[in-house]
Formats: structure tokens, sequence, C-alpha cells
């Protein structure tokens, strides 16, 4: 699992952030709106519902982790 503020090396070389959850890509943007003050995101909208994004629940590792 990675660190806090540990970034992963994508194959083209770029410099990419991970869901903890799910490890899919999101932006840097997207970390920073619905991640914690470390722009940890412990959810995305590859496995949380937007809903539960938009309410807050992408920030926590504990989270309620609603289904698509």
């Amino acid at each position: 699992m990675p660190q806090p503020h540990q970034v992963i090396e994508g194959n083209t070389g770029h410099n990419e952030r991970r869901c903890r959850n799910c490890a899919s890509f999101i932006t840097p943007e997207f970390a920073r709106v619905f991640g914690n003050n470390d722009d940890e995101v412990f959810g995305c909208l590859d496995c949380m519902s937007a809903t539960a994004v938009r309410n807050g629940h992408a920030h926590t590792q504990n989270a309620d982790r609603s289904l698509k």
C-alpha cells in the first residue's frame, strides 16, 4: 500500500496518483477536491458511487463503499 504523499510511477514515466481503495488513476484536482488534507483518496468514481464521493466518503479510509 502506498505511503502518504507517495507518487506511483506509471509506464509512461509521468507521475500518477492512485485511489487507495482500487488503485485507479485519479487526477491531482480530484485528490485536492475529494481527498483528505494530505490529498489521499480512499475511494473514486471507479469504486464508489458519485453520490458517495460527492457526500465526502472518498476522503476517509473506513467510509461506506457504496457499489456503483
